[in-house]
Order: structure tokens, then C-alpha cells, then sequence
């Protein structure tokens, strides 16, 4: 199945990514090398769970920056 992938993180990148079939966010993620705990995943604007299965829309991944005062 091909999905078109937005990653915004600093500058925004689009690709088109093929993953087999029932394969999950968090292993689509995986073939990105992209670290799980660090971004949200979105569908049509809203968050979606890792463990869901792929669905063959457009996802945004953006990256979340946390920091503080020390």
C-alpha cells in the first residue's frame, strides 16, 4: 500500500512510502527510522494511535520538541 508522508520537523518533506499491508504507524515509523516517542502522528488534521493499522490517506508526522526552563 502507498502513503503519502508529510513530516514537519524544522523544514516539512513529503514521500511516498510503501508498507505492506496491515502493517501499523509505529512500523511505518520504523522503515522512516523515525523514533516513535518523539512525534504524533495525524490523519486528516487529527492524532491516531500507533498500534492502528495503516490506512492508505495522506499522514502528517510532527515532531515534538520539549524542553525547560533549568
Amino acid at each position: 500500500m502507498r502513503v503519502r508522508v508529510k513530516i514537519l520537523s524544522g523544514r516539512a518533506r513529503e514521500q511516498v512510502v510503501d508498507v505492506p499491508d496491515g502493517s501499523t504507524y509505529e512500523e511505518l515509523l520504523g522503515s522512516l527510522h523515525i523514533n516513535p516517542e518523539v512525534v504524533i502522528v495525524f490523519r486528516s488534521g487529527t492524532p491516531i494511535p500507533l498500534d492502528e493499522r495503516v490506512a492508505a490517506d495522506d499522514i502528517d508526522i510532527l515532531r515534538v520538541v520539549t524542553g525547560g526552563n533549568r
